[in-house]
Order: C-alpha cells, then structure tokens, then sequence
C-alpha cells in the first residue's frame, strides 16, 4: 500500500505545469468544499430559525394546554390547576380566557385575537419575562378596569400609542345558551414586542375580569395553560393528565397546537438537505470524470509500470487513492469552512454588503454628480430585524451529528466515484500503448 499511496500522492503534487487535468482536480476539491460549506452554513442557519421561532412560540403558549370539549367555558379550572401544580416538571400553571374579536380604532377595522391573563403572570412566569418586551409602558392590567396592552405591529401598523383607546366587539355567551355582541371601549397601557409577528399584530391583551364580562363568562375560564422545565415532555405528561382528569377534558401538548407549522419547518429542511446534498454529488461526480481524464493522460506511465512487474490491482489502488485523497481533502477543507462561516455568518454578510456598496458606489459615482436625479442606490440589510424579527442577526446552531453525517457522506460518495477511473487504469494493454506512445 505505501508505493501505491506514494505514486498516487506523487501524481497529485508532481505538477511541474499548470495544465488541463490539475485545473480540473483543484476545481474537483474547490466543488467538494463549497458542498459541504454551504450544506454545513445552511443547516446551522435552519437550525438556528427552528430553534428561534419555536421558543418563540413556546414562550407565549402553553406547553400543556387544558380546556373544555366543544369549546365551552371550563368552570372547574380551579381543581385542574391544582392537578397540575402537583407534577414534578411543572413550573407554571395559569387560567386563560383567549376569544376573536373586532377592534376598531378611528380610521381602521380588523380582526384580532383577545388574550385574557393574570396580571403576575408577566413576574412569575420565565418565559414571559423573556420573551414580553415591554417597549413602551407596563403590563398594567389592574390600576384601572378598562386597560389593554397591544403588539409593537399593531400599534406601528394602526398608529396607536399610550393612552389611545380601542373599541374591541366580542361575541358575548356560549353554543348553550346563544350569543350576543359585546361592545368596550379600552385604554392602551402597554406596548409589548415579542419577536413573533402573530402576536405582536394580532393580539391584544386584557385583565381576566375585563374579559369574562366581553366574553360571557361567570366564573369561567377559556383553559389552563401549563409551562414545564423541558417541553419536549409535553406529550408523556399530557397523558397522565389526562388519566387523572378521567379523559374529562381537551388535554393537548404543545406538539398538537401548530402541527402544519412544524412540520412545514421541517420539510423545508429536509427538501434544502437534498438540494444542497445534490451539489455534493455533482462534485463527486467530477472528480470521476477528471480520474478518468487522469488515467488517459497517464497511459502510458501505467503501461511502464505494468510492464515492471506491477499487478493490476496496485495500479487500481493508485488511482482509487488519488481520487480518495481529492475527496478527503475537499471534505476536511468544506468542513471547516462550513463551521467557521456558520460562526461567523453575519459577520461575512456585514462584509458582502460592504464590498456591493463599495462597488455601487464607484459606479453610480460619476453620473451622480453629472445628474442630481441620479441617486447613489443604499445596499440594506440582508436579514433586517425588523422585517424577519430575527434579534442580534441570523441565528445559527451547530450541531455535530449533522457536520459528521455532511462530512461522511461527502467522503463516501468520494470514495464511490474514485471506484470507476481506478478500474479504467486496470484495462490498459502495455503492448498496445507503448506501440503507439
């Protein structure tokens, strides 16, 4: 194995030249390393957008929700919350009382969800700490009967601020008993940002006696929202919830809320792996085309060599590990340069954005000043904050099996390719090409 790994290492270095086929073997690697570069950045980054939008959501929603069947008010809320306050994962339960509404303002109408909460559960709860950014007042809900708070979106989108009021219409009683609109008119007393454009557009927020008079209730609740310390035990500790509710209620995990979102997630990463895996392949597929292009410019060498006494199975080993060593480089150089772009992504994008601006600024220079119509174009943001809600730039999240599974699969379908171009070189008569040599 040492002569075959030396002859095919000499092969590969041994370019007095640049010619055709070495052009094509650094291009064989530059193709490998910009696969699992880019495969590596891209996955970091969905992983980093999953993870985001997810505790996003997570944080303003139950991780267990409890309501009624049929989406009648739940009366013996108070009994399931002490229920739940005994499991040992629990770390916060609340009543809630969520209903669509009709809110218009001077100029506008439009549609919105109410949410009803426990004023203390902005200083008890975690998640709500992190996630409620107060951006202008308070989640003062209690110094007066008719305050609301609002979305950032909203209240940008509406032109409301501190003070305005709102006039929300909600449909007042129950499937049982019938219902009948109700009309209030609210103050706002805060302006929340949470990063999730849903609710900071969408839903406004109001004390849970206000709310139990807009929606009908008489000492009831919508539901139970229930936060554990790992929400990936949601579904395990739903079940037993439900066993010691005796099945009496809606007992969901937080996987059952928005199932077509995520799953929308995921296969939008699965389909971007595929793409991405599919550049990996052609690249490896380049490199048997330049081993088989290789081996024809190397004939006559083979024929030399095989006339020395040399088997054909060494001669297939030489060039197999020329093709290997290509796709081991490519790999080992992709990977690293995935990891270090994944770190450092927004940085590189800062970067790019600097060098288009640069280049659009010579260009745009001269007829700027001959034309005062002219203007020189303002290269933005790729991602800005306040358009995909992503805080401090893209959100990336390594993970090592994913840079092991990129890196393995690329050096195997290496491998698999270099098999071809290797058999090739088995095939050549010496007596033949050296008559014609």
């Amino acid at each position: 194995m040492r002569l075959e790994l030396m002859l095919g290492l000499r092969y590969l270095m041994a370019k007095r030249k640049v010619s055709f086929v070495s052009v094509i073997t650094f291009l064989c690697i530059f193709g490998i390393l910009v696969g699992n570069m880019v495969m590596i950045t891209v996955l970091s980054v969905m992983n980093g957008f999953q993870e985001d939008i997810r505790d996003k959501i997570l944080g303003m929603r139950a991780h267990i929700n409890v309501s009624a069947y049929g989406d009648e008010p739940l009366y013996d809320y108070k009994e399931i919350m002490d229920i739940a306050k005994t499991g040992k994962s629990v770390t916060s339960v609340h009543e809630y009382i969520a209903m669509p509404a009709i809110m218009r303002t001077y100029t506008f109408t439009m549609l919105i969800n109410v949410m009803a909460l426990d004023e203390q559960v902005f200083t008890r709860d975690k998640d709500y700490i992190k996630y409620f950014d107060f951006v202008e007042g308070s989640a003062d809900l209690s110094s007066s009967y008719s305050n609301v708070v609002i979305g950032s979106e909203m209240a940008h989108n509406y032109a409301l601020q501190i003070g305005d009021t709102i006039d929300v219409i909600t449909a007042a009683g129950s499937f049982e008993v019938g219902f009948k609109p109700s009309k209030k008119t609210l103050t706002i007393s805060g302006i929340y940002k949470t990063g999730y454009y849903e609710y900071d557009s969408k839903v406004i927020i109001t004390s849970l006696h206000l709310a139990r008079e807009m929606a009908g209730y008489s000492g009831a609740v919508s539901g139970v929202a229930i936060k554990l310390d790992d929400f990936y035990k949601a579904d395990r500790i739903a079940m037993d919830l439900n066993q010691q509710t005796d099945k009496q209620y809606n007992v969901m995990p937080w996987m059952l809320f928005d199932r077509n979102f995520f799953n929308a997630l995921r296969t939008e990463k699965t389909m971007l792996t595929l793409i991405l895996f599919f550049i990996i392949l052609v690249a490896s597929l380049n490199i048997a085309s330049t081993q088989i292009i290789f081996v024809k410019d190397k004939r006559r060498d083979i024929a030399i060599i095989k006339t020395l006494g040399m088997r054909p199975s060494n001669i297939a080993k030489i060039f197999f590990l020329e093709g290997t060593i290509i796709g081991l480089i490519g790999t080992i150089l992709g990977v690293l340069s995935g990891i270090f772009l994944a770190i450092h992504v927004n940085e590189v994008l800062e970067i790019v954005r600097i060098v288009l601006q640069f280049f659009v600024n010579i260009i745009f220079f001269l007829p700027s000043i001959f034309s005062d119509t002219i203007l020189i174009p303002h290269i933005p943001e790729f991602f800005p904050e306040d358009i995909y809600y992503i805080s401090g730039g893209l959100p990336t999240i390594l993970y090592p099996s994913q840079i092991i599974l990129v890196a393995v699969s690329s050096f195997l379908l290496s491998v698999i390719f270099a098999i071809v171009p290797a058999y090739m070189a088995t095939k050549y008569k010496p007596a033949l090409v050296l008559r014609y040599e």
